[in-house]
């Protein structure tokens, strides 16, 4: 029998996509463009999975989410969204989200979540024929190699299953990994046993103590963040026939949650102060504070400018760096580069301001160099930030080197500078966003701190690596690994 998928999405050209891509695989697929026409659907037959848009024109996603949840049906849904942010996430996960999704995915990606979502499902409808069940075969699925045992064992999320006698009956890879114990070892032990530790405290009572629903808890064990989910079996008489528990890791949901926290907190810093200069700037000429000749007032336009330039950076940088984000983790096409010719490139758009500072700049390309497993584009950008940093922290009358050569399996592209270095403590921070070392020689150095950080997503997209050696007053080299 063809499973039933619901497609609620008021993009039409996602709407039809989807379908199309599911229906090749053999789903049965009906879709909705708004949140009531949904509900009618959802009034006139079941749905194995519903694929619900956060944004719809008469419902948000988690209104509708909300409706799909009071009818009790055994849906599975998953909210696709092309605004994720980590406080939806976490609204939709509370709400009883299976899944999140967020735009734009790729087809095997939907594909992989449909398929997760069944698996899931089908372990609900095993696990609520489990509740007609007696004990005797509840204390036998923790041995029994079935279907359900299978699924559970492969889900990654831990998982714990508990009679109402307070006995694990299973408990899956996961789970006894999280526990730091082997999974035969936990079966038909007591749970106040296997949750032992204050950590677990609010667990052991949610389950000495019946009731129906599901109850959700954050737990933290050691350096890592849990989201558990208990889930009740109930009987016939209502009473409690066994648990459910299940941990998901969100230890990356809160960092990056702390993250985008310090990121706009950074940012208004970033945009405030060279606004503020600016306006304060361009009040000078309009309040006519030195008279009407035009004159004095050019330094504070000039100024100004330079200001606007700087924002203009800033934003390209930023959109450089959602760009790259967006494209981790997914293969791109592109001619790789030949070296020489981007380096030849990157060094005389600098040739002109190292000759005004009287630096000197050297290129040598070791041997027959292969081409670089990146695109000319990202690989100027790299040399470019490279090369621009080496030029403007140096000291007048210095050098800027430009190695490459092949060591073993790499191609090594080593930047390397006679300026002013970077203090030993700040040299793990360098490549984090908008890092700028704070001291009274780099005080009046232009830049936003997004170049490095730049570059190290870039060779890390590649499948290289990037290194930096440095000695505060003597220089600095970055080196580059590109594979071959």
């Amino acid at each position: 029998m063809s499973r039933r998928v619901l497609v609620i999405d008021d993009e039409y050209g996602v709407r039809s996509g989807i379908q199309q891509i599911l229906e090749m695989e053999g789903y049965t697929v009906s879709v909705a463009s708004t949140g009531r026409e949904a509900l009618g659907l959802i009034a006139e037959g079941a749905f194995d999975v519903a694929l619900i848009d956060y944004q719809l024109p008469d419902l948000d996603g988690l209104t509708l989410l909300q409706a799909i949840r009071a009818r009790q049906l055994d849906t599975m849904t998953c909210m696709i969204t092309a605004y994720a942010n980590i406080d939806m996430a976490i609204a939709a996960t509370r709400q009883g989200i299976d899944f999140f999704l967020p735009k734009p995915f790729s087809p095997g990606d939907l594909l992989g979540v449909i398929e997760t979502l069944l698996r899931h499902k089908t372990l609900r409808e095993e696990a609520a024929t489990l509740r007609k069940q007696n004990e005797a075969s509840l204390l036998a699925l923790a041995s029994e190699k079935s279907q359900t045992h299978s699924l559970v064992s492969s889900l990654r999320d831990a998982v714990l299953v508990v009679n109402r006698e307070g006995l694990v009956v299973l408990a899956n890879r996961a789970m006894a990994s999280l526990l730091g114990k082997d999974d035969s070892e936990l079966a038909r032990r007591e749970v106040g046993e296997v949750l032992a530790g204050d950590a677990f405290a609010p667990l052991r009572e949610a389950i000495a103590s019946p009731g129906p629903g599901r109850r959700v808890f954050e737990l933290a064990l050691g350096e890592r963040s849990y989201m558990a989910s208990l889930s009740a079996f109930l009987g016939d008489d209502g009473e409690a026939f066994g648990r459910i528990l299940t941990f998901a890791d969100i230890t990356d949901v809160q960092r990056m949650a702390m993250e985008k926290a310090r990121f706009v907190r950074t940012m208004v810093h970033e945009f405030r102060s060279p606004l503020g200069a600016i306006r304060g700037q361009l009040e000078v000429a309009q309040e006519r504070t030195f008279g009407e000749d035009l004159a004095p007032y050019l330094p504070f336009l000039e100024r100004a400018t330079r200001r606007i330039d700087g924002l203009v950076e800033l934003i390209g940088d930023l959109l450089s760096l959602s760009k790259i984000d967006a494209e981790r983790g997914r293969s791109t096409s592109h001619e790789p580069a030949v070296l020489p010719d981007v380096v030849g490139e990157v060094m005389d758009l600098y040739r002109e301001r190292m000759a005004a500072r009287g630096i000197k700049g050297e290129t040598t390309l070791q041997g027959a160099l292969p081409a670089v497993p990146m695109g000319a584009e990202d690989l100027k950008t790299v040399l470019v930030n490279l090369v621009g940093n080496a030029v403007k922290y140096n000291r007048d009358g210095g050098s800027v080197r430009v190695n490459a050569a092949l060591r073993d399996a790499w191609l090594r592209l080593d930047v390397t500078d006679s300026g002013l270095g970077i203090k030993a403590e700040s040299l793990p921070r360098v490549f984090e966003d908008f890092f700028r070392e704070k001291r009274r020689e780099t005080r009046d150095i232009e830049g936003n701190g997004l170049g490095l950080s730049i570059t190290k997503r870039l060779v890390d997209r590649a499948g290289g690596h990037l290194e930096v050696r440095s000695e505060e007053g003597k220089g600095t080299t970055f080196s580059a690994f590109l594979p071959v």
